[in-house]
């Protein structure tokens, strides 16, 4: 099992600057310690979470690594030219010499797409076409293809990748895992997927898809010597973290003018909610979290494990790490 992290670039401290240029370095230390995978996620419109340029980050995170993936959690597909993408990430494989992991999603939140002007209800098949169309300009040298939404003739994308780009898919929708499954896209779980959900996860995937795919599941994360302070700073810090999400709307204009005229904050409450965050997170001491993480490999049989930190400085998020390299990792 491949062991990760992902970030939402997140503005603890109130300095965007240092935010940015810290998950860059936290993304370098995972690195160093010999982690594999690192996923950056896109956030939009939000004072908490600074990804709202997801291919600018992930371009920078490879460009100052040599060796760990870079990963996107994930690409809002539908709010995207299928082209203008392809180029875009057959240009980060290249830079990164083949260390670059397509994760994509139809965009949970509606606020979204009312900003842009698309229509939610559409957003669904829109990301599951343009996911294809993406596919084709990769790896074929010209494509033609007509469907619902778009209309593609004679294209040609200049640089192709080296070589084939994992595609991995966040959803839970089941008609939407099955298609993808087919298409042998691999898996993006969320930091709340449960056991039973996984295992239904895992049978779609076994029944449809014509390869092994890869499941990739990600777990808040805190771990001390002391098992009472484990849990105790990560209740904090998924409480800050949820309130600083759900609060988003109160410095933010964008917000405001849309969360009128939108179920936003009911569906937002229930996608940040600070209790299924802890019911699923690893938590504890070292000894607790080998446990808890082994069962995880026995209920989920995950090919990664994706750590979220939710530490508000570099120095403690570092330490983190460092705990889990030394301490963890060889126990698993």
């Amino acid at each position: 099992m491949r062991s990760g992290i992902l970030t939402l670039i997140e503005n603890w401290q109130n300095n965007e600057i240092n935010a940015i240029l810290n998950s860059l370095e936290i993304i370098k230390y995972c690195e160093e310690l010999g982690l594999e995978e690192a996923w950056i996620g896109e956030h939009h419109f939000n004072n908490f979470t600074l990804c709202s340029s997801i291919t600018t980050l992930i371009s920078a995170a490879l460009a100052q690594t040599q060796n760990i993936k870079i990963g996107s959690a994930a690409i809002l597909l539908p709010h995207y030219h299928p082209i203008k993408i392809a180029e875009e990430i057959a240009t980060l494989d290249l830079i990164s010499k083949g260390r670059f992991l397509f994760g994509f999603a139809r965009g949970a939140f509606p606020i979204f797409d009312i900003a842009m002007g698309n229509n939610p209800e559409s957003n669904r098949k829109i990301m599951l076409e343009n996911a294809q169309i993406v596919y084709n300009p990769l790896f074929k040298e010209q494509v033609n293809f007509s469907g619902d939404f778009f209309e593609i003739n004679n294209v040609s994308i200049r640089p192709h990748p080296r070589g084939l780009i994992p595609f991995y898919i966040a959803s839970d929708n089941d008609q939407t895992l099955q298609k993808a499954a087919t298409l042998g896209y691999n898996f993006l779980g969320s930091l709340t997927l449960d056991k039973n959900r996984a295992q239904q996860i895992h049978q779609i995937f076994q029944e449809n898809s014509p390869k092994k795919y890869e499941f990739t599941l990600t777990r808040a994360f805190y771990v001390d010597e002391n098992r009472n302070i484990a849990k105790e700073k990560a209740h904090m810090g998924v409480d800050i973290f949820t309130q600083c999400m759900l609060r988003a709307n109160e410095s933010n204009p964008t917000f405001e003018s849309i969360i009128k005229t939108s179920d936003y904050e009911e569906f937002r409450a229930e996608f940040f909610s600070k209790d299924k965050i802890l019911e699923t997170m690893i938590v504890g001491t070292p000894d607790d979290c080998i446990e808890q993480i082994l069962e995880i490999k026995k209920q989920y049989t995950p090919d990664s494990l994706v750590l979220k930190l939710l530490l508000p400085n570099l120095k403690d998020s570092k330490n983190t790490l460092r705990i889990y390299k030394e301490k963890i990792i060889p126990n698993l």
